[in-house]
């Protein structure tokens, strides 16, 4: 239970924290549920169908998550205390005594079957935020010795809730701005490219992209995805920013694809385009930028692979030159006499490009660079 308002403080910088690094939520909610005399803190982000695109609880065996979407826990109709969500003000703070009985909670099957199977059958929770089909909620979690949150605790959740609501507000715009940053750095090279979320809806695209899908190239924006009229380019295309958007939280494949549109004019020659997996951290709203769609052009730059590849793969500027000089066939000492460096600093540029990139042999690694 909060002790002091030093303590509090701590809880709520802990929030304020994790929306800039991403991820220190974890943390943050251990320090909530200490604050609540409760078992865990939770953050859940549900979607649209009930999807679940995020939820992290504290003290909790890892197996209770998969458990959560096998039984449908993120849908209203089978949990109440997400139909109570779905239902409440931002910021109202509700126990599970607001929204349920005793006798309804002693036979509904949610409880009975998994709430107090894995020992959380009280609840205390609020909403945080909704948005484009996305709601998130707090809660603090507590077990059958706990009991109900009594009116003290209730009263530190509240406190601290309109923070963890500043953070993930913050945490949201960051990922949001992420779409910009990436879709400003491939323009100011002449780059035509889209950068996708992870529900392949395009967040951002560069003016000569814009171009592009009002021209006769065979590829249209519709309702915010990309769509193109040749039906197998179509389906190849959707494959390629589902796949991508789906993502990995490690280097490796698959991480690029490349689809050739077919239609438009006789004489013009087909589009191609290159569909990369961003790199992703484990916590994300659904905001951060996932998906790279990139237009070849009949001449790419150097200055334009070294965008692509550092938006791909996660690179550093000079990692990125160093990978794309090896591409082209220059030793590590030619590359180090190249850039005025130790040939040893340009083999340890070399092993963190293929550690991101996720190969063990140069070969492979300027196999898989050359792609781009």
């Amino acid at each position: 239970m909060l002790k002091n308002e030093e303590q509090w403080l701590a809880v709520t910088d802990a929030f304020h924290n994790a929306a800039f690094d991403g991820d220190g939520w974890h943390d943050a909610l251990e320090g909530l549920a200490r604050a609540t005399g409760s078992q865990g803190g939770e953050l859940i982000c549900l979607g649209e169908n009930a999807a679940v695109p995020i939820n992290i609880m504290t003290g909790i065996d890892p197996a209770f998550h998969q458990d959560f979407i096998a039984c449908g826990g993120g849908d209203p109709q089978i949990n109440p205390r997400v139909g109570a969500g779905m239902k409440a003000p931002v910021l109202r703070v509700l126990a599970e005594s607001d929204f349920i009985t005793p006798e309804e909670h002693r036979r509904h099957p949610h409880y009975q079957e998994f709430a107090c199977r894995w020992d959380v059958p009280f609840i205390c929770l609020t909403v945080l935020d909704r948005r484009n089909g996305l709601l998130v909620g707090l809660a603090a979690v507590r077990s059958q010795r706990q009991g109900h949150i009594n009116n003290a605790e209730r009263a530190v959740f509240a406190s601290i809730a309109p923070h963890v609501r500043a953070a993930v507000r913050s945490r949201m715009a960051f990922e949001d701005g992420g779409a910009a940053i990436v879709s400003g750095a491939l323009d100011a090279v002449g780059v035509a490219a889209f950068v996708c979320d992870r529900a392949g809806v395009v967040r951002a695209l560069t003016p000569s992209a814009e171009a592009l899908v009002g021209s006769e190239r065979g590829l249209q924006l519709r309702l915010g995805r990309l769509q193109a009229l040749d039906p197998a380019g179509a389906r190849a295309l959707n494959d390629a920013v589902g796949a991508a958007a789906v993502g990995q939280t490690r280097p490796g494949p698959p991480l690029h694809r490349t689809v050739v549109l077919r239609c438009g004019p006789d004489d013009l020659s087909p589009l191609v385009l290159d569909v990369v997996a961003l790199p992703r951290r484990e916590y994300e709203f659904g905001f951060a930028p996932r998906v790279l769609v990139v237009a070849r052009g009949r001449k790419k730059s150097d200055a334009q692979t070294v965008v692509v590849l550092r938006a791909a793969y996660d690179l550093t500027a000079a990692e990125a030159e160093v990978a794309l000089q090896l591409c082209t066939g220059q030793s590590p000492t030619a590359i180090a006499a190249a850039r005025s460096v130790a040939v040893g600093t340009v083999r340890l540029q070399i092993k963190a490009v293929m550690a991101k990139v996720g190969v063990s042999r140069q070969a492979e690694l300027v196999a898989r660079l050359k792609q781009f």
